[in-house]
């Protein structure tokens, strides 16, 4: 979780989406009109405050996670930073030792990636 919110506050939004599963990572970008990367996702989502904190990395020593871990799922709340205000929960789950995020976060949840085609008037 901690890579997750540092990829993010970095600007390695590449980096980010290495950490969600298959599954996760691939699910926003199915309703995706144009398609787009896992990484312009986040460009797309992500508030403008937190693009714009990209290079500050000082922002993630604030952050605090608290997890709640069952069997082989977990769920993990976030606070304390521009990053994790708009992440505010994801799921994660453990596959063959390893623990991949399940979701992107609260922001992308809500986020509209099928934009409109503009019309061009004649």
């Amino acid at each position: 979780m901690q890579n997750y919110l540092n990829d993010l506050g970095a600007g390695n939004y590449a980096g980010a989406c290495g950490l969600l599963d298959k599954r996760a990572r691939d699910a926003p970008l199915k309703s995706a009109k144009p398609r787009i990367t896992c990484a312009k996702v986040f460009v797309r989502c992500l508030p403008d405050n937190v693009i714009r904190l990209a290079r500050d990395q000082t922002q993630l020593l604030y952050a605090s996670i608290r997890l709640n871990v069952t069997g082989n799922t977990a769920s993990a709340s976030v606070s304390g930073t521009a990053v994790a205000r708009a992440i505010r929960s994801v799921t994660l789950a453990e596959r063959q030792g390893t623990w991949k995020l399940t979701s992107y976060g609260q922001v992308v949840g809500q986020c509209r990636l099928s934009k409109p085609r503009h019309r061009v008037s004649r």
